[in-house]
């Protein structure tokens, strides 16, 4: 056990320090399926934090150079359906949720650059103008007020916070924020209410540019540079807490409404939250009955098989590279195998370690 793990470092420390490991990492990745998730893109001139153009374009050109497959996700299904592993190269797939407007302004055309096919999936609500999402409004009222000290009542418990820097304001602003994420729509839109009072701040009625939607037009504009989209919903709850008319709304009327906008949207839907509890049964039969042929979750794993169409797994993007040739490679799926249940003989890693160093001697 003890031997099996300190090769699996060492064998982690090369790959993050070898550029020439490429070639052979990409064969332990042989027959495997990544899909990663991304939201927002960083954009300075609005002062929002998100993932980094730049070292997306970076990603994109190391996996078209190493010759990873990038498909789409109508191909993701029909791989998925002809059966894992039975394709050469590892195959990697991108989606990006919710709908910000720098989608278009930032990344749409960086995937069309390396013709890389992206799925943004929309909450479209929010494009309608008709909302803007909660987890901005609280934000929004951290980053404008000149309070100092907030107290959050939820179920019968409270928190104070008080802040004296900018450091411990960000702390307050993520601890509500993670407390607010399971609470209902009605309950949370009161306690934002509050929010709002105490810390003296009142919210605007659209969101500001910093927050604000992909148009329907840039939908369109970025349809034809190889962008499709689907639905994610009309508001963004958490489908596990909503009664059975709304789940079935919430799923039906954005599908039609996304259908209604552009014929670049494709029957796959995505889970508001998307980790396990956020959805069951009840949601992966709404999905079904609506007509979607698959749904995407937050869960962190390789797609197998077509069994799992409406629970299809998806890792968290990685903004370095390090991180994303750990997953894109398999070396996600050995480290489970490393795990103490299931650790291998280190002579079963031992070919591993072998081939890194042919590689860099070589």
């Amino acid at each position: 056990m003890p031997g099996a793990s300190r090769l699996f470092r060492r064998f982690s420390l090369a790959l993050l320090g070898a550029r020439s490991l490429a070639p052979v990492l990409r064969e332990f990745g042989r027959g495997l399926l990544s899909i990663f998730t991304l939201h927002r893109f960083a954009n300075p001139d609005l002062g929002r934090s998100g993932h980094d153009p730049t070292a997306l374009r970076e990603h994109l050109a190391f996996l078209r150079r190493n010759r990873y497959r990038l498909v789409g996700l109508k191909e993701v299904l029909r791989l998925l359906e002809d059966g894992n592993g039975r394709w050469s190269a590892p195959t990697v797939a991108f989606t990006v949720d919710d709908g910000y407007a720098g989608f278009a302004q930032l990344a749409a055309p960086i995937f069309a650059e390396f013709d890389c096919p992206v799925t943004l999936f929309v909450t479209t609500g929010f494009l309608d103008g008709q909302l803007w999402f909660w987890w901005d409004r609280v934000s929004h009222l951290f980053e404008h007020t000149r309070r100092c000290t907030l107290s959050l009542s939820l179920n019968g418990e409270e928190w104070a916070y008080h802040w004296s820097t900018p450091g411990e304001q960000a702390w307050a602003r993520q601890d509500a924020l993670a407390r607010l994420e399971w609470v209902a729509g009605p309950e949370r839109e009161a306690v934002i209410d509050s929010l709002s009072q105490q810390l003296d701040v009142e919210l605007p009625g659209s969101p500001p540019p910093a927050y604000a939607p992909i148009s329907w037009d840039d939908v369109r504009r970025t349809a034809k540079l190889g962008a499709t989209f689907g639905p994610h919903t009309v508001t963004h709850p958490i489908l596990s807490l909503a009664t059975d008319e709304a789940c079935e709304w919430e799923i039906r009327e954005s599908y039609r409404r996304l259908r209604e906008e552009t014929d670049a949207c494709v029957p796959i839907f995505c889970y508001p939250n998307g980790e396990r509890r956020a959805f069951g049964r009840r949601e992966i039969e709404t999905v079904r009955r609506a007509g979607l042929e698959g749904a995407l979750t937050t869960v962190p794993d390789y797609a197998r098989s077509y069994g799992q169409r409406f629970t299809i797994p998806r890792f968290p993007y990685p903004d370095d590279r390090a991180h994303l040739v750990h997953t894109v490679a398999g070396l996600v799926r050995l480290k489970r195998m490393l795990r103490p249940r299931g650790l291998p003989k280190a002579s079963d890693v031992t070919p591993l370690i072998a081939g890194v160093r042919s590689v860099c001697v070589g």
